[in-house]
């Protein structure tokens, strides 16, 4: 997927050429299956945006139903912050974009809008060998964007009623949910990703959480997996991105 300097989507198209973390499925995944509130204050935020693919997909989104509306973009990688705002000038919503040249916990204090949605494909890797690149490293590590502070600075800036959503790989999932059930946020909706039909583990999972309401006894949906046993795209997955992708 993200070998090419650009990546067309039906609605846009997303370069990438000298950012630290290109177009990859897990984003695309979360883009596409986050919910976007139907009451909303009109405002999203995506934090650690890197292409901005995300925003862009919530901003495609939004105007199915609405011109007034803010999608805003944290990335505090300049050369990153330079490719997604170059991607959102040249999209059919540049006015509804906006990218912040901060990382998220310099943005909390300074935020002076709420968010019905906050999303965010996080860096997740904690104890692994790190990149030389200074640029992927923080990208993929968590050193400069602990769970903590997505989970506590979101909190900050969430409207009412307002809702977190991230994707994670399986085992960092358990821990990012127990850091949210911590700062009593609810699990609202998850869904289990699969490579393919058969696998015995998920290969990510996405979770929504709300700071209000009550936990979901069954948060979970039914399973997605990508391809099926005949290593062709399932219809399911086709389903959820069939908006975005050329291919479908």
């Amino acid at each position: 997927m993200a070998g090419n300097s650009y990546f067309r989507f039906k609605q846009f198209t997303v370069f990438q050429e000298n950012v630290s973390m290109r177009v990859n499925t897990d984003g695309v995944l979360l883009g596409a299956w986050c919910r976007i509130p139907e009451k909303t204050t009109g405002k999203i935020l995506d934090i650690g945006t890197g292409t901005g693919v995300i925003a862009l997909m919530a901003a495609q989104r939004m105007s199915c139903f609405s011109s007034d509306f803010e999608v805003g973009a944290v990335e505090p990688d300049c050369d990153s912050c330079i490719q997604a705002a170059k991607n959102f000038n040249d999209s059919p919503w540049k006015r509804n974009l906006k990218v912040f040249l901060t990382d998220f916990q310099q943005f909390v204090p300074c935020c002076m809008d709420v968010y019905d949605l906050v999303v965010s494909n996080p860096p997740y890797f904690v104890d692994s060998l790190k990149n030389p690149s200074i640029s992927r490293r923080l990208a993929r590590h968590t050193d400069n964007l602990p769970y903590e502070d997505i989970i506590t600075g979101s909190k900050k800036i969430m409207a009412p009623g307002g809702k977190l959503s991230v994707i994670l790989p399986y085992e960092e999932s358990k821990r990012f949910f127990a850091i949210a059930e911590e700062n009593d946020y609810f699990l609202q909706r998850a869904c289990r990703v699969f490579a393919k039909e058969g696998d015995e583990a998920p290969k990510r999972i996405m979770m929504e959480f709300s700071v209000s309401g009550h936990k979901k006894a069954e948060a979970f949906e039914k399973d997605l997996c990508i391809m099926d046993s005949n290593i062709a795209f399932t219809d399911a997955y086709k389903a959820l991105t069939g908006d975005f992708y050329l291919k479908f």
